[in-house]
């Protein structure tokens, strides 16, 4: 597109006619006109005015091969950026969430049938799971400043997930040699596993 053909795209999108965008920058409408139709370009100053008007870069005006400010190199790079950012967080979220899945089928088949095979195969997985995230993290993937934030994003949702098995069994060896009512094993072994998470997620929180 022609500065014009730009210029005659925008105003209409204001709804400004000729003589509206002329009042605007204080011109005669026969020059708004001739920008439009004849090719001709305002001066520096109505330029600067058109682009913080419409809200547009004077590079985005004065180049015909954009089409839109996406088209920009800058903007481009910066957008696709923001994207690749985007599926990297995915990736972490998606990672962190199978620990959910690998909990549940391990407090599944312990309370339904005592099955510690599953129970070692599950937290396995979840290892497994780990081993994967910093492999990926070390894998050039993400750039190098965005690792570390990456990486609290992922511990401080995975250890809701990864801690839960650990505190039980501590909590059942522990008060197998100090006998406590069912209902006061479960609160305090609630209370641990919340209060480990809660440090953890505390101790990695974002830096501002």
């Amino acid at each position: 597109m022609t500065f014009g053909e730009k210029l005659l795209k925008l105003r209409k999108e204001q709804g400004l006619s000729q003589e509206g965008l002329a009042e605007k920058l204080a011109v005669s409408r026969q020059a708004v006109s001739r920008w439009e139709n004849e090719g001709i370009l305002p001066d520096c100053g109505n330029l600067l005015e058109l682009s913080r008007l419409f809200g547009v870069s004077t590079d985005y005006l004065l180049n015909d091969d954009y089409r839109s400010d996406g088209d920009l190199p800058a903007v481009r790079r910066a957008q696709n950026r923001l994207e690749e950012e985007k599926e990297r967080q995915g990736v972490i979220l998606l990672l962190a969430g199978l620990h959910a899945v690998f909990l549940l089928l391990a407090i599944g088949a312990w309370e339904a049938r005592g099955n510690l095979f599953a129970v070692v195969l599950c937290c396995a997985a979840s290892l497994g799971d780990i081993l994967f995230v910093e492999a990926y993290l070390r894998s050039g993937h993400a750039p190098a400043q965005e690792v570390p934030g990456l990486r609290r994003r992922y511990y401080r949702l995975g250890v809701w997930f990864f801690s839960w098995l650990p505190v039980q069994w501590i909590c059942q060896r522990v008060f197998s040699l100090w006998p406590i009512s069912y209902l006061l094993y479960w609160v305090i072994r609630i209370a641990v596993w919340l209060l480990l998470c809660l440090g953890v997620w505390c101790l990695l929180r974002e830096e501002r």
